[in-house]
């Protein structure tokens, strides 16, 4: 989502810099961007977290590199070049479930420590991601680290229009399912409210093949109230955007985002978003969401039931997510990242 999102404006707003695309040049080809006339595509599809990514990845650079620029947090390590990154989130040293990642953990530990120390510059999504480095990691600067917040297709804008997917009304929480996305929490408490409130509860979200997952009572109580609970695995796009434009509202249990883009994007969409207080989501979702605590259940349960039982209340939440969400744009989002990349290549940083 993040390269779909903010590299049109780079490539725009570089108009006058050849830009190197390295990764799956298939998947590449298929972005409008890429037949620019100043964009040229480099094949490379090593897997994440090996020794293989960074033997292809470094021999993809071009030579004559004058900055690379790595939208996610690995950098090929033996690159002596000028380089910028962007941290979405320090997962890999905050959540359990990936700290007990041996492989995982090492190898973002000896990423980390090379963008602070080698990086010209850092690009964060959100200025929670960016103390989080700052708390977690150790470098000597700090003024190289820029909070670009993500933005928001115009897609979402539309999405209450779109034909129903499903009919009836419902909760929606969109995620992969991994233990820090607190789903478990989230279906226990929608259980101990489901015959108080006609909605159903939308899962949207991959559940197989993850490194981590749900544990398997979690997948029981799925399966035991499959009438008022709904996994769906993967949707494509349109399902999405009319599942979640559609829903009488989005729920973000998580534990951890260092953004956190679906409640925004329910908000393009005027759909009421209840989140967790935690994390980077009160930053991000400000004043248009309801909030309650992550840990306790009962919390939960009283917000869906709030959020299922007062109209006036959700369509206020309606309006003022629709506002807040104007706020959020890849072109301001490009643009931040594309002036911060003009100052590394003049060596201004």
């Amino acid at each position: 989502m993040y390269i779909q999102g903010i590299i049109p404006g780079l490539v725009e707003r570089l108009q006058d810099i050849s830009i190197v695309g390295i990764g799956d040049r298939s998947r590449l080809e298929a972005f409008s961007w890429a037949d620019a006339d100043n964009v040229h595509l480099v094949d490379c599809r090593a897997g994440r977290y090996s020794l293989n990514e960074q033997l292809q990845l470094l021999l993809a650079i071009p030579r004559h590199t004058d900055l690379f620029f790595s939208p996610y947090y690995t950098i090929p390590l033996l690159y002596r070049g000028r380089f910028a990154v962007t941290v979405h989130d320090m997962s890999h040293r905050i959540v359990p479930e990936i700290i007990g990642n041996v492989k995982k953990r090492l190898y973002a530990q000896l990423m980390y420590r090379e963008i602070r120390r080698r990086a010209a510059a850092i690009f964060t999504v959100s200025e929670f991601s960016k103390k989080e480095l700052l708390r977690l990691t150790e470098g000597s600067l700090e003024s190289n680290i820029y909070p670009t917040p993500l933005g928001i297709s115009p897609d979402w804008y539309s999405a209450s229009e779109l034909p129903l997917v499903r009919t009836g009304q419902y909760f929606v929480c969109v995620g992969n399912v991994k233990p820090y996305k607190n789903l478990s929490r989230l279906v226990d408490a929608f259980l101990c409210v489901k015959n108080r409130v006609p909605h159903d509860l939308v899962i949207i979200g991959q559940s197989k093949g993850l490194i981590t997952g749900e544990s398997p009572e979690f997948f029981k109580k799925i399966e035991e109230n499959k009438g008022r609970i709904h996994l769906t695995g993967y949707v494509s796009q349109h399902e999405l955007l009319s599942l979640v434009g559609h829903a009488s509202a989005l729920i973000m249990p998580s534990l951890y985002e260092g953004f956190g883009l679906p409640p925004l994007e329910a908000m393009a969409a005027g759909t009421p978003v209840a989140v967790s207080k935690a994390a980077s989501l009160p930053e991000v979702c400000g004043d248009a969401a309801l909030y309650f605590d992550p840990l306790d259940g009962q919390d939960i349960a009283e917000k869906l039931v709030l959020i299922a039982s007062d109209s006036a209340f959700t369509n206020r939440l309606r309006e003022e997510g629709r506002r807040h969400s104007r706020g959020f744009t890849w072109d301001s989002c490009a643009e931040l990242t594309a002036a911060r990349i003009r100052e590394c290549l003049k060596g201004n940083f």
